[in-house]
């Protein structure tokens, strides 16, 4: 049973960073596209801590499945 949650925890993970990749690129694209470069120099400048920590809370749920799916192989594999 538990590999089946392993394989399904990677499987989220994957889709997840994927899907959510796309959607901050995609969001740089508009940004892009509607104001011009300097709003994407903005958004993405290294002083701009709340881009940053929504790029973080977007990943986190790829991040925890992915990291708890490593967490049960090992605790598998342990004897």
């Amino acid at each position: 049973m538990a590999a089946f949650w392993i394989k399904a925890l990677r499987i989220f993970a994957t889709v997840w960073f994927a899907l959510a990749g796309a959607l901050i690129l995609i969001g740089i694209l508009m940004i892009w596209v509607r104001e011009g470069f300097g709003a994407v120099q903005q958004v993405l400048s290294p002083f701009n801590v709340l881009n940053f920590i929504v790029v973080f809370v977007t990943l986190l749920p790829g991040i925890g499945a992915r990291l708890l799916a490593d967490r049960l192989a090992h605790r598998k594999e342990s004897p």
